[in-house]
């Protein structure tokens, strides 16, 4: 029972870390559209925003992806 107790804890703490991580990415989304509506005197702001997002997003996509592969080292076959 303790095992499934952790692995319901775990994940759950992967579902909070995948929550935050997009609703920051959607608030630094958020801010770029802001800062174009000052034209070029917000132009850097804009470049910072628009580089952490896209880190953002990369973390995002690539843990959305990983929560549909097998877990337990089992790999299915490519063809």
């Amino acid at each position: 029972m303790p095992l499934v107790m952790s692995e319901n804890i775990r994940r759950s703490g992967r579902h909070a870390e995948l929550a935050f991580m997009t609703v920051v990415t959607a608030l630094l989304l958020a801010l770029v559209a802001g800062e174009t509506s000052r034209g070029p005197s917000g132009l850097p702001e804009m470049l910072i925003y628009a580089f952490t997002a896209g880190f953002g997003l990369e973390f995002v996509s690539a843990s959305w992806r990983g929560r549909w592969r097998p877990r337990g080292g089992e790999r299915q076959l490519q063809r």
